[in-house]
């Protein structure tokens, strides 16, 4: 019998998601979770409402609710098995204080948030206005001033070097002990993925939805990540 792609109920599943998941190929994913949190409490009262676009799995949300115990959190996400899953990670408790919503960022309610972030999404949205639309959906959700964190894996696959950081890309996740199938299909997937784009660009986007004081904060191999303000 073929074993359920999300099988909630094996403690295994979960725990491979959460080690072999994004922490196995983003380097410092966990000290990356814990910047955006400090750099959200900045700016955030105390009691502050976040919107975690991008929230399926839920270690976003986990990590950013124990940096502010008392923020109240909605995320969406348009894969609804990953909203599971997020339930899951997250349990009883912290889910008393997260509203998750299957979709894009569209379908958040207007707010305004104290504050945003979007870990590992804005990358897989196809550079024909995609982008720029999802940064501004964000962008007039927010208060003025408020936080917004963004970080993803920028490249180019007309870069001269795109095989070599493709090779340590995958190198990275092979010694935290990912499998060869899902390293072959992640290069694959990122070969063919018509959303890559530059650290120059992504920073030029963040621009022209109306953030500002952008700041760029984290960058190891080819992941990025900035602050910005709404």
């Amino acid at each position: 019998m073929t074993k359920p792609a999300f099988n909630f109920a094996d403690p295994g599943f979960v725990a491979g998601y959460v080690e072999k998941g994004p922490r196995a190929f983003m380097p410092g994913q966990p000290g990356v979770l814990q910047m955006a949190g400090i750099l959200l409490a900045e700016r955030m009262p105390h009691d502050g409402h976040v919107l975690v676009v991008g929230a399926g799995g839920g270690l976003d949300t986990q990590a950013l609710a124990k940096a502010g115990p008392d923020w109240r959190f909605t995320g969406v996400d348009p894969a609804g098995k990953m909203l599971d899953l997020a339930r899951h990670i997250l349990g009883e408790e912290t889910m008393r204080r997260v509203e998750l919503i299957e979709g894009g960022v569209e379908a958040a309610p207007a707010g305004p948030f104290d504050g945003a972030t979007m870990i590992l999404v804005l990358g897989i949205l196809p550079d024909d206005g995609a982008k720029l639309a999802t940064l501004k959906d964000i962008r007039r959700r927010l208060k003025p001033g408020a936080p917004f964190v963004l970080v993803d894996r920028c490249d180019s696959a007309d870069n001269p070097q795109f095989d070599r950081n493709m090779d340590r890309y995958v190198a990275f996740a092979a010694a935290n002990g990912v499998d060869p199938e899902t390293l072959k299909n992640a290069r694959a997937s990122h070969r063919g993925n018509p959303g890559l784009a530059t650290a120059a660009r992504d920073e030029a986007l963040l621009a022209e939805a109306g953030f500002g004081d952008i700041e760029h904060f984290y960058h190891a191999m080819n992941w990025h990540g900035w602050v910005a303000y709404a």
